[in-house]
């Protein structure tokens, strides 16, 4: 969640979709309506059902259960093709700008580039930007102002990875062991779903300001969203083309004309995330709203409606298997002492080298130490790691999916079950009774 709720009352445009907060947020909801009472603000719900939020809204379609990138993928195509966008912003403050390298591919054929098929999984050496500084012709480097921030973690950990005797292990393939949240390179252990760890990125990108260059981000997102046609979101979504139309002119209003003093807001809940493709819903919501400049302002924002003690709550206390409180990343076999493990998880810059850098992670060794202080009190020491080895390791992942199926497969003989019905509220209910039939 970006903003927060109270927030919300700063919108001039509401789009909910995945959620019904007038129902399951009636408090939070408050500022919802307190937005369309003193900023004339508009809503648009777009959902499978007719709910109460739908009938507050100022627009509401029916939308097929799933089809919700369709739709948004031809919010994104409206967007750029109706000059709905904030060029500026996207210029100074997103990768807008940066080029890929040459040899990526988008997925013409359904498949990026990259993918072998023999094993299933890709080869993201292509999946990277490329280097060397200002590209655009005639256009000076000092004319990027401060503003984008890009991150990767240190080189030597991606050779650490790489190297590492425990390279396989069944940890269901679902990526970096310890990588937590912010995880963005070579995990330094077991856990790694492909052979290779994801490649590092250039100190110094490349960057094309003009956003011309064929193979800048703007100009592949640009190709890739051209199919999203209304045509073809009336196909995928149900929703009729001439009612798509009303509703992407109505939320990409706020730009209309180049203004910038109105914003939007997208407000989604589980509706989104627990599909199984629920992060692709929130990244292509996410592109939408950096498009039009709505990220980082007051009334904008990406805002999931959290606040469920078995979500914000695990995060929150480090219940989540591979955080800490404070998203801090879990410990690994390989983490000897601090330094070693603050050197694989404080992320460094990757930018083109006249920007400036806001690079928040960069801080992980105040927030660790701050944490063991926390945890251990006096003593947490210098002398001693600040009590570093007091914490334990983990040498594979134990997600909840990953957890039944080791149960289903007779590695995992029991459970215990607190506060929660794990046939009732998990994924594939019958799998997980046949697990539970397995235990000993």
């Amino acid at each position: 969640m970006t903003n927060g709720w109270i927030d919300i009352k700063n919108t001039d445009m509401m789009l909910v979709m995945g959620g019904n907060p007038a129902e399951n947020h009636p408090c939070g909801f408050k500022w919802a309506i307190e937005a369309k009472k003193t900023r004339n603000a508009k809503l648009i719900v777009i959902d499978p059902r007719f709910t109460r939020t739908a009938a507050v809204a100022d627009k509401f379609l029916q939308i097929r259960a799933g089809a919700d990138i369709a739709f948004l993928g031809g919010l994104i195509k409206y967007a750029i093709e109706n000059n709905r966008i904030a060029r500026d912003y996207i210029i100074n403050y997103t990768n807008a700008a940066f080029i890929v390298k040459e040899g990526f591919k988008l997925p013409e054929d359904g498949l990026y580039s990259g993918f072998d098929a023999s094993t299933q999984v890709y080869d993201k050496s292509t999946w990277n930007y490329e280097e060397g500084g200002n590209v655009g012709a005639g256009i000076s480097g000092t004319q990027a102002a401060a503003g984008a921030s890009f991150v990767a973690e240190p080189k030597a950990q991606a050779t650490l990875g790489a190297s590492s005797p425990q390279s396989t292990h069944d940890g269901g393939g679902q990526g970096p062991v310890g990588g937590g949240h912010q995880a963005a390179g070579g995990p330094g252990a077991s856990g790694q779903s492909t052979p290779k760890p994801p490649p590092m990125l250039p100190p110094n990108t490349a960057y094309d300001l003009s956003l011309q260059h064929p193979r800048s981000v703007f100009q592949l997102l640009k190709k890739h969203y051209s199919r999203y046609t209304p045509e073809m979101v009336e196909r995928i979504t149900g929703i009729p083309k001439d009612k798509f139309l009303e509703v992407a002119d109505l939320f990409t209003s706020v730009r209309k004309d180049g203004d910038m003093k109105k914003v939007a807001t997208i407000i989604y809940a589980v509706g989104w995330t627990q599909h199984t493709f629920g992060t692709q819903m929130i990244r292509t919501a996410a592109m939408l709203q950096l498009l039009m400049g709505n990220i980082g302002r007051a009334g904008g924002g990406m805002n999931a409606l959290r606040g469920h003690s078995n979500i914000q709550g695990a995060t929150d206390m480090g219940g989540v298997f591979d955080i800490y409180p404070g998203y801090l990343k879990m410990l690994n076999p390989t983490d000897t002492d601090l330094a070693t493990f603050l050197k694989r998880t404080t992320p460094t810059t990757s930018k083109p080298s006249e920007w400036d850098s806001f690079n928040y992670w960069s801080n992980t060794p105040k927030f660790m130490v701050s944490f063991l202080k926390t945890m251990f009190g006096d003593a947490a020491k210098k002398e001693n790691d600040f009590g570093f080895h007091y914490l334990p390791k983990i040498d594979r992942r134990y997600s909840w999916v990953e957890m039944w199926d080791r149960m289903y497969n007779g590695q995992v003989k029991g459970l215990f079950a607190f506060g929660m019905n794990g046939v009732a509220i998990g994924p594939n209910s019958e799998k997980n009774i046949a697990a539970l039939k397995k235990t000993d």
